[in-house]
């Protein structure tokens, strides 16, 4: 909240006005924040180049652009000539205008002048796949903006480590934003962007300031400079551990009732799940929002917009009033949402980090109207972020994350740091931020903090440092070699099938249907009959766990997919009981065994 962002795009607006960049590529870790980041870029975009220019392009670059509407309405296509669009003046559509023949495919929106959207699509220049030489031609001449540096594996850093060295190379220049970085990836940037000179990477015996600017150009030395924050984003961070998910539950509800607006984020959606099942027995379905990943991408989107409104930047007293969001990871960073009261199951240091920057992130009165001015002081009660955690025993044993919290114990296997972070919490109890970040990242993420970590909980330590460097040689083996120039190497050019942007668990695209009026129809009802908007990602060990379903129902599967393109016909087509009014809409004993899905509550397996 400090303005990273607009300092990124000061920036980029220098460095486009003294020729040395045409446009720029705006890469974030996650869809959700790349729409974000898109409506914040759409108003301002135009201030780059000169009045008097040829309209510059700006596009969307993720897998599911299309689906939104403030996107796809500035479509320009061949048969409009400039100025003959059909659109309203208002701070959105009519400023973000781009042509349909470049929005028409990913691999060609880096061709536009201005493009933001996921890393994956700037990463894919540098693997070794199809369409691998447009993406990295369209970037050329571009400033490269990498916001959220900190949120990518061992897999994904080496991959980002590979296109700085190729970006460097072709003379172009990139900006890294991240509030949370550890000096280890900060060291692996700095050498990927200079080279081999090895002096581009010491550092100052003492802890660097923070905030820090590090600035370097290939073959000299990196610079450093502190940067002060703003007065109003300086603040006391209470911090309380909680040991019992009764108590969190508790609590919630008291602060609810007193009107106070509460985040939980939670670390699995099944987790998230039980947890809003809970609050909403309690306070009913109307006080408690879900949010994540595993709904319709046409309800994610809308759930999404409500979580915005209710409790962003423009929201006040009416829409905040004692609700409660249950989420996952999905608003845990470059969301612009603002809570008075926030719980977060433990996570790594640098992740409880970003979550805490959606607590008190605006300043607002008692009611929690947003104050007007800079030297306005917050007159909500000091902000403390409770953690469910156990507690960080220093003879902890290897079922210590596990016997509170298995979900987190599957998603962050490195239990070592989980107790680094619960022990270093436990003993300040009370953060002051800015200052205090550097040196709780580096509590948890220097090269001799697993010396702290009790014996028993080293070996998932160790089994997560070998896998990252797996990782790491999977990333060097996928990625392109500048050393070698363009060869059949091993045989992954011959392959059409994508290299993955990411490593992990298999996962697929599967599109929902339910039974209505003797055919299927999509989960998420539209006036086109738009498949994509009932689309979701699943981890692919769930569509071994599918029922077998009447026969009726497979001639009605294969008469769907006959209507799609060829391209998607292999797309898994999953009916669904869908519960209306509270009864399901096929007979109960028939769906037993099917997926369940509700517009409150996602796809249930």
């Amino acid at each position: 909240g400090a303005g990273k962002t607009e300092a990124a795009f000061i920036l980029m607006a220098r460095l486009i006005a003294n020729g040395h960049a045409n446009g720029a590529y705006i890469a974030l870790p996650t869809m959700a924040t790349a729409n974000a980041m898109y409506r914040r870029t759409a108003g301002v975009y135009r201030k780059l180049f000169r009045e008097n220019s040829q309209p510059a392009s700006l596009v969307l670059a993720h897998g599911s652009r299309r689906l939104d509407l403030q996107f796809t309405s500035s479509l320009i296509h061949p048969h409009q000539l400039p100025g003959e669009g059909e659109y309203e003046r208002d701070e959105f559509d009519a400023e973000a205008r781009c042509n349909a023949w470049l929005a028409d495919n990913n691999k060609k929106a880096l061709l536009a002048h201005i493009g933001v959207g996921t890393i994956d699509q700037a990463l894919l220049a540098v693997l070794q796949s199809k369409h691998q030489s447009m993406r990295l031609l369209g970037l050329v001449g571009k400033v490269l903006l990498v916001d959220e540096v900190h949120a990518s594996d061992a897999y994904m850093h080496t991959l980002l480590c590979q296109l700085l060295t190729m970006h460097a190379r072709a003379g172009g220049s990139a900006i890294l934003l991240s509030a949370t970085l550890s000096e280890a990836m900060r060291k692996d940037l700095i050498r990927a962007w200079g080279g081999h000179i090895e002096d581009a990477t010491s550092m100052p015996e003492e802890l660097l300031p923070y905030p820090l600017l590090t600035s370097v150009a290939p073959h000299s030395q990196a610079e450093y400079r502190a940067v002060a924050t703003r007065e109003m984003v300086r603040r006391k961070l209470t911090v309380r551990l909680v040991h019992e998910p009764e108590l969190v539950h508790q609590w919630i509800v008291e602060q609810a009732k007193q009107g106070s607006c509460i985040a939980w984020i939670r670390n699995t959606v099944n987790d998230a799940i039980e947890a809003w099942q809970t609050l909403s027995r309690e306070l009913g379905e109307d006080r408690v929002v879900l949010f994540h990943a595993r709904f319709a991408m046409g309800d994610r989107l809308d759930i999404e917009n409500v979580v915005l409104e209710a409790f962003g930047p423009k929201s006040g007293t009416d829409s905040r009033l004692g609700k409660v969001v249950v989420a996952t990871q999905v608003i845990e960073q470059s969301l612009d949402l603002d809570f008075d009261e926030m719980v977060s199951d433990l996570a790594p240091i640098d992740l409880l980090i970003q979550r805490a920057g959606r607590l008190h992130r605006h300043r607002r009165d008692a009611e929690g109207n947003l104050l007007k001015g800079e030297k306005l002081i917050d007159q909500r009660s000091r902000p403390c972020l409770h953690v469910l955690s156990p507690a960080p025993e220093t003879e902890a044993g290897q079922q210590w994350i596990r016997r509170l919290l298995p979900g987190t114990a599957a998603v962050y296997p490195d239990h070592g740091q989980l107790w680094l972070t619960a022990h270093e919490l436990s003993q300040r109890k009370r953060l002051q931020i800015p200052e205090d970040l550097r040196e709780l990242i580096e509590s948890v993420y220097a090269e001799d903090a697993i010396e702290r970590v009790p014996e028993a909980l080293r070996t998932s330590s160790e089994r997560a440092e070998g896998k990252a460097f797996s990782d790491r040689s999977v990333a060097r083996l996928n990625a392109i070699k500048p050393a070698t120039g363009y060869r059949c190497q091993d045989g992954q050019w011959l392959d059409e099938s994508l290299t993955p942007t990411r490593l992990g668990e298999d996962s697929v695209t599967v599109r929902l249907a339910h039974w209505q009026n003797g055919g299927l129809k999509p989960v998420t009802e539209s006036e086109t009959t738009d498949w994509t908007l009932s689309e979701c990602r699943i981890a692919a060990r769930h569509l071994a766990r599918l029922p077998a379903f009447p026969k009726d129902i497979e001639d009605a599967i294969e008469d769907v997919k006959s209507l799609w393109p060829k391209k998607l016909r292999k797309t898994t087509l999953v009916p669904v009981s869908v519960e209306k009014d509270g009864e399901p809409d096929r007979s109960a004993r028939e769906q037993e065994k099917w997926w369940r899905y509700s517009k409150r509550t996602g796809l249930m397996f």
